[in-house]
């Protein structure tokens, strides 16, 4: 018995279907290469978009920031002593002899307790990134469930 050496096709192809196959598969290509770059375009433009809003941010950060340098100087300048000084003086108020002042004793006063408006610097506690919650891994979350269901009223106890 002998085998056939090749399969020959029976018929030939259609000269219009090999054109249009090959005009489908160029087609294919063609919309697949327009995805691809339609993609890297509107992620570039997305970027650079972002890139733009970033830079403005920054911009505006630095403006205010030299808005409250001016801010605090002019409010330096505004209670320096001289300025408080001459402010008092056009008020009517006169500077005292020490030997003038009478202190009055409250029994049972204690003062004013001082107001904490903010954290001493460098006391920053920030929140963690990743909740404790979420720290747990799967092996332990399982491990803690089976411990849990043991522990119940009525579960298995080894």
């Amino acid at each position: 018995m002998t085998t056939p050496k090749r399969m020959v096709q029976a018929y030939r192809q259609a000269p219009w279907r090999i054109h249009t196959q090959r005009g489908a598969l160029l087609l294919i290509v063609a919309i697949l290469g327009a995805s691809i770059l339609w993609v890297m375009v509107s992620v570039t433009v997305q970027a650079a978009s972002a890139g733009l809003d970033v830079q403005d941010m920054e911009n505006k950060r630095e403006e205010l920031q030299r808005e409250i340098a001016g801010l605090k100087t002019q409010y330096a300048a505004l209670t320096s002593a001289q300025q408080m000084q001459k402010r008092a003086e056009e008020l009517g108020f006169e500077p005292v002899n020490p030997d003038d002042i009478t202190y009055v004793v409250v029994p049972g006063y204690l003062g004013r307790e001082a107001d904490v408006l903010a954290s001493p610097p460098g006391t920053n506690i920030r929140p963690p990134l990743v909740k404790p919650a979420y720290t747990q891994s799967l092996w332990e979350w399982l491990q803690q469930g089976i411990i849990d269901i043991s522990e119940q009223p009525g579960g298995s106890s080894p």
